[in-house]
């Protein structure tokens, strides 16, 4: 049997996928030792999988088709820029959403549906980002980031319709992964890939 691996994310529109590309080249001379997520791979993700057989696969799919009508639409902020696991030590760049309690929620409706199919979740608290770079060495940017947050502060970047769910294989490619959408979902009905 083979595995594939899997997230679950809310997509992105090209517009907001333009301004962030945007936002990374003004970075670019900023912060040095950064590899800059790709903008067809920006996404908010709401849990990762990994390596899946495809028996747990199907629970996975049959789980996101079971939190249609839990959330409606709603729109999403992105504004802030933050760094993982902190400030001091910053490994992944990231920009802030809001509203985080919606976030949440659509979350855990995930979540609480994938346990009750079997699914394991990761355990770390969730906490939802747009993750837009990491840095190869962590101490490398921690001047410039500084410096940068005071800068672009609550400055709002874009915003977007959490309107919808997907389901992605992804590949990893000696230029990147790619990412293949294996089930939309609307938070109103059922979309094929």
């Amino acid at each position: 049997m083979s595995s594939v691996r899997v997230f679950l994310a809310i997509p992105l529109p090209q517009q907001l996928k333009g301004a962030i590309q945007t936002l990374q080249k003004n970075l670019r001379s900023q912060i040095a030792g950064v590899r800059w997520v790709r903008p067809e791979n920006l996404h908010l993700t709401l849990h990762f999988f990994g390596e899946v057989e495809q028996e747990t696969l199907e629970k996975i799919k049959v789980s996101v088709l079971s939190v249609t009508g839990c959330n409606r639409p709603f729109a999403v902020e992105v504004k802030g820029l933050g760094a993982f696991p902190n400030r001091r030590r910053p490994r992944v760049l990231w920009l802030g959403l809001e509203p985080k309690d919606q976030l949440m929620q659509v979350y855990e409706n995930c979540r609480q549906s994938l346990q009750q199919a079997g699914v394991a979740t990761e355990s770390r608290p969730y906490s939802p980002h747009l993750t837009i770079g990491r840095l190869r060495q962590p101490k490398s940017g921690l001047a410039a980031l500084t410096e940068l947050d005071s800068s672009i502060g609550d400055e709002t970047i874009g915003r977007f319709s959490a309107d919808r769910l997907v389901l992605f294989e992804s590949r990893l490619q000696p230029g990147g992964a790619e990412h293949i959408p294996l089930l939309t979902v609307s938070l109103d009905k059922i979309h094929n890939p």
